[in-house]
């Protein structure tokens, strides 16, 4: 069971022996990677704990920007009037060919299968237009040509291995790599960060590193971030406060 504050960070620790009271405040330390969709590559990331003060990790989430590179495509219009409802499959396949390169980003086949795995879609731009009187309206040549949209990677679709160290100690926090979806969850918003069964303390000036293997073939930046706090006025941090009645060096 979580503390009464979730784990996030302490209110004002009370003084103890006299000491001056510390103050506790939220902090995140972010990791970001450029995923580029290459199963077994390996991506280092690193960031230095401040001298302020020493961090608590509580827990860790990430998040996934996916690179979307708008795919927009539509059949030809070889003299007969075209509508939505008589837009065969195979005119698609045909004006998709053209578009698409060899190591598209949709998946790791090129060409219009790589589309069909993932979807299509009417062009939010041309839409409302080509689904008046139900999909029966002749469209014009710059409609026909704009009439679909490919649809990216769905971020569910992104598998990862992450491993956490603590470079200044040589601790390792995993006996091996852990897959996100089996420490993390999805990124699709399941169980999207998880609490550390004992926080985790990095000293000032402490190098935390967290490697990434990419799994998929997924494209985008991928953002992972350490939840914890800092408490500050230790004694041995630039933070640190004097006692009470401690006259002040001039």
């Amino acid at each position: 069971m979580l503390p009464q504050n979730q784990g996030r960070f302490p209110v004002n620790l009370p003084p103890v022996g006299g000491a001056p009271e510390r103050r506790g405040i939220p902090f995140d330390y972010a990791f970001r990677y450029r995923l580029a969709g290459k199963p077994d590559n390996v991506i280092n990331s690193i960031v230095t704990i401040s001298v302020e003060a020493t961090f608590t990790a509580i827990s860790v989430g990430y998040g996934v920007v996916p690179e979307v590179t708008p795919i927009i495509f539509g059949p030809e219009n070889e003299g007969d009037e075209i509508s939505l409802r008589n837009v065969r499959v195979s005119d698609i396949f045909e004006a998709l060919k053209p578009k698409l390169s060899v190591g598209s980003f949709l998946s790791k086949e090129s060409g219009p299968e790589a589309v069909f795995k993932n979807g299509i879609k009417l062009n939010p731009a041309v839409a409302e237009v080509a689904l008046q009187e139900e999909g029966d309206l002749p469209l014009s040549n710059d409609v026909l040509a704009r009439l679909f949209q490919a649809v990216g990677s769905p971020t569910q679709q992104l598998l990862f291995k992450y491993a956490l160290f603590d470079e200044g100690s040589g601790r390792e926090f995993q006996s091996e790599p852990i897959l996100n979806i089996a420490g993390l969850g999805s990124a699709g918003g399941e169980r999207p960060f998880r609490y550390f069964a004992q926080p985790i303390v990095f000293r000032p000036r402490s190098t935390i590193r967290m490697e990434v293997t990419e799994v998929s073939d997924f494209k985008g930046d991928l953002h992972v971030s350490l939840h914890g706090y800092k408490v500050l006025g230790g004694s041995d941090t630039p933070t640190a406060v004097a006692p009470r009645g401690t006259p002040r060096r001039r």
